[in-house]
């Protein structure tokens, strides 16, 4: 059995939280993006906002970077002429550019980047976009509406809200992504415990008075 009814309903009500279709539970946010970064080849690229959290920015430097056969690159997407000087035309790229990575508002400076636009870029080279939504939450944001193929939460912050709990999600909307999420789930075994899933649904049901308080 490669599944538990605990974690089915906290998938579920999180893919409804962020308006997906699929959620897929991971053991802790790193391990969520982890498994994003698994949907990429040997010799393919990883274009990430230069402001990102600073464990993402650890793992994409020193272990996607010298160990997976993967580029990783960094930019302010904010900056046209950069991101034009690293995407040039899909001509050019030749679909090298598996994914784009995009945090917004970044932790912990909270700079915002505009997502759909991103998208766009994405669309351009052929790119999945991923979005950390950790901190705006699925509350206040849910950037798949804005043009994202895949949503990451460290769930450790605030849909759990307990500091009790360590987890991360992908949220999808797309069916070939959500069961590539689905085998690097069971094949690498970072799972959330039943309870620690039980944890963090409960969590969830407090989520929008949480953030109406942290957003004053």
């Amino acid at each position: 059995m490669i599944g538990n009814p605990t974690r089915g309903i906290f998938e579920r009500a999180v893919a409804a939280a962020e308006k997906a279709r699929y959620c897929v539970a991971f053991s802790s946010g790193s391990a969520a993006t982890s498994a994003v970064v698994h949907l990429l080849s040997h010799g393919q690229r990883i274009l990430s906002i230069d402001d990102v959290y600073g464990g993402t920015q650890r793992y994409f430097r020193k272990i996607v970077r010298p160990h997976m056969g993967i580029d990783v690159d960094f930019v302010d997407f904010d900056d046209d002429i950069a991101v034009s000087s690293m995407l040039p035309s899909s001509d050019d790229d030749a679909g090298r550019t598996g994914l784009l990575w995009l945090e917004t508002p970044t932790n912990p400076t909270l700079r915002v980047t505009d997502i759909r636009k991103v998208s766009k870029l994405a669309r351009r080279v052929g790119a999945i976009l991923a979005v950390d939504n950790t901190f705006c939450s699925p509350y206040f944001q849910n950037p798949l509406e804005h043009g994202a193929d895949v949503v990451v939460h460290s769930v450790t912050k605030y849909i759990n809200g307990h500091s009790d709990v360590v987890m991360g999600v992908a949220c999808t909307n797309d069916a070939n992504i959500y069961e590539k999420l689905r085998f690097v789930q069971n094949g690498v075994g970072a799972v959330p415990s039943p309870f620690d899933c039980y944890l963090a649904h409960r969590g969830l049901k407090t989520l929008h008075l949480r953030m109406e308080a942290s957003a004053r």
